[in-house]
């Protein structure tokens, strides 16, 4: 039996509520809808590239309240947060 090495805490206690509180799909090309890939808020940060955006970003989707979210980031990338 493999045993699992133990994950790092992360120090941006917002990508912590994130990742509790939602499932992150990303869309590299909005055209093609079938390319989702499941995400965590951390890779999201790198491919957004923007710190005050993503905090934005990330503000929104913890407010809204809503069981499904959607943003679309500089008509690249599509962003779905679906609530746990």
């Amino acid at each position: 039996m493999k045993h699992l090495k133990r994950g790092v805490k992360s120090e941006n206690r917002l990508n912590v509520e994130i990742n509790k509180n939602f499932i992150i799909l990303v869309n590299d090309n909005p055209k093609n809808t079938k390319k989702s890939k499941i995400s965590s808020a951390n890779k999201v940060s790198e491919l957004i590239n923007d710190e005050k955006l993503k905090i934005k970003l990330f503000n929104k989707a913890l407010e809204s309240g809503k069981d499904k979210y959607t943003v679309s980031v500089r008509n690249r990338l599509k962003i779905d947060f679906y609530s746990k």
